[in-house]
C-alpha cells in the first residue's frame, strides 16, 4: 500500500514539472513576440522563412548598387556646361586667327627703311621680277581688312615680289619722300620702266588693283 501512495505521488511530481515547463515556455514567446521590433515582426510574418529575407536585402543592396553606378556614370558622360564649351570655342578661334595673322606668303617682305625699300626694289631690277608694294598702319583699320585680300594675291602670284611697308615713328620720311599721303596705298614698280602705278586701294575697288597687277605681270 504504501508503495502505490509513494509512485502515485512520484507520477504527479512528473506533471507538474511538465506543466512548469510548458507554461515557462509559452510565457517566454509571448514576452519575445510584445518586446521585439516591429520591423523583426512583420519580417518574420511576411517572411517566415530567413533564408527569403537574406535574398531579399541581398536584391535590394544589389539594385542600389546598380542605380548609383548608373548615376554616376551619367554624371561622368554628361556633356559640359555650355559656359565651359563656349569658353573653349572662343579659345579655339582666337588660336586660329593667332596663326592666320602670323602666316605670309614666302614671297611677301616687309620694309620698314629707305635701305629696305631700295634693296626690294634693286632686287626685282636684277631677277626681272614685277615689284608690288603696299603701304599701311597698324593702327588703320581699313589697312588690317586688306591684309587678306593682298596675301591672296601674292599668294596667286609667286613670280611677283610683294612688299609691305609701315608706318613707324622712324621712317615717315621714307611715305613723305614717295609721296604717299594716307594709307593704304599701292606703288607697282616695273622692271623695265620703273614706277608705273601709284593710287590709293581699298576693299571696295580691290578688284581693280588686282586688274592692274595681273597687266603688269603677265
Amino acid at each position: 500500500m504504501a508503495g502505490l501512495v509513494s509512485a502515485s505521488l512520484n507520477q504527479r511530481s512528473i506533471l507538474v514539472g511538465i506543466l512548469v515547463i510548458v507554461c515557462n515556455n509559452v510565457f517566454t514567446a509571448a514576452a519575445w513576440t510584445t518586446t521585439a521590433p516591429t520591423s523583426i515582426q512583420r519580417s518574420h510574418k511576411n517572411y517566415p522563412h530567413s533564408s527569403h529575407r537574406i535574398r531579399l536585402s541581398t536584391t535590394q543592396l544589389s539594385y542600389r548598387d546598380d542605380e548609383h553606378d548608373t548615376l554616376e556614370s551619367k554624371k561622368k558622360s554628361s556633356p559640359p556646361p555650355a559656359k565651359d564649351f563656349q569658353s573653349r570655342m572662343k579659345r579655339m578661334a582666337m588660336r586660329r586667327r593667332e596663326t592666320g595673322k602670323s602666316w605670309r606668303p614666302p614671297n611677301v617682305q616687309t620694309a620698314t627703311s629707305l635701305e629696305d625699300f631700295a634693296n626690294v626694289i634693286q632686287e626685282g631690277r636684277t631677277k626681272n621680277q614685277l615689284v608690288v608694294v603696299r603701304f599701311y598702319a597698324n593702327w588703320c583699320k581699313k589697312c588690317q581688312a586688306l591684309r587678306p585680300s593682298f596675301d591672296k594675291v601674292a599668294s596667286s602670284k609667286p613670280q611677283v615680289i610683294f612688299v609691305d611697308v609701315p608706318v613707324t615713328n622712324t621712317n615717315v620720311e621714307l611715305h613723305q619722300g614717295l609721296g604717299v599721303k594716307s594709307v593704304p596705298f599701292a606703288h607697282i614698280y616695273c622692271p623695265e620702266k620703273g614706277l608705273v602705278v601709284e593710287e590709293k586701294i581699298s576693299r571696295r575697288r580691290f578688284s581693280e588693283f588686282e586688274e592692274l597687277v595681273e597687266q603688269h605681270s603677265s
